[in-house]
């Protein structure tokens, strides 16, 4: 988008706002991962890696910081996340030894719209380290992740529930379908 999205209005609410109230539902702590928008209620945390090295580094800090061991993490710029959602893959974690619930739809998988232990915070930091950058990469290295595609349609239509405002053309579409 070339600027701060989380302050952008989709339904005549912040983004940051419409991922708040699918998170309040479920969560007993919410965090927010990098700068943009303020939000009462909501801890705010800045990236601790020098260089802005992507959110594996926001999926360490909001580990490091959660006080709970299920931490859901989403993107700032989900508008249509259901709360549903959120609580089924929450829900999901933890069960013979799933350490992340992730939905795969589409063809890939969508690792910021998904539920992990908080003991992955060693891992997360030790890849990393390494030089280890993207989340997939992270995933794919691990034994007990678990991915969802079918049992998203029980929440609607995964192309919207997952969709992310990243270009103009996004943020038509969300508006669009907000005003629905």
């Amino acid at each position: 988008m070339g600027r701060e999205k989380l302050s952008i209005e989709v339904g005549g609410r912040p983004l940051i706002e419409h991922v708040n109230s699918a998170l309040s539902t479920s969560c007993r702590e919410l965090l927010v991962v990098g700068g943009g928008t303020q939000l009462e209620g909501v801890r705010h945390m800045a990236d601790e890696r020098p260089g802005r090295q992507g959110p594996l580094a926001g999926i360490e800090v909001g580990l490091a910081a959660a006080r709970y061991p299920h931490v859901f993490v989403a993107a700032g710029d989900m508008p249509f996340l259901p709360a549903g959602l959120v609580g089924y893959l929450l829900e999901r974690l933890g069960r013979g030894g799933v350490v992340a619930v992730i939905p795969r739809y589409g063809g890939r998988s969508h690792p910021l719209c998904g539920a992990y232990a908080r003991a992955l915070l060693p891992r997360v930091r030790a890849a990393l380290d390494s030089g280890v950058r993207a989340v997939h990469a992270f995933l794919k290295e691990l034994d007990g992740v678990e991915y969802v595609g079918e049992e998203l349609w029980r929440f609607g239509d995964p192309d919207l529930l997952l969709m992310n405002v990243n270009t103009p053309r996004d943020l038509e579409r969300a508006r669009r379908e907000a005003g629905r």
